[in-house]
């Protein structure tokens, strides 16, 4: 992966924060979005 792309990866996360922090979604994060898709996806015994 060049530096070019690293940087627009990184742009694109900081962004889709930025997105989700404004959002009146309840998740706030991007972190606490992917935990809450991977408890549904596998759930605890």
């Amino acid at each position: 992966m060049d530096p070019t792309t690293a940087a627009m990866i990184a742009v694109g996360l900081a962004a889709a924060s930025e997105i989700i922090a404004l959002s009146p979604l309840r998740s706030n994060s991007i972190i606490q979005i992917i935990m809450e898709v991977l408890l549904k996806v596998f759930p605890k015994k």
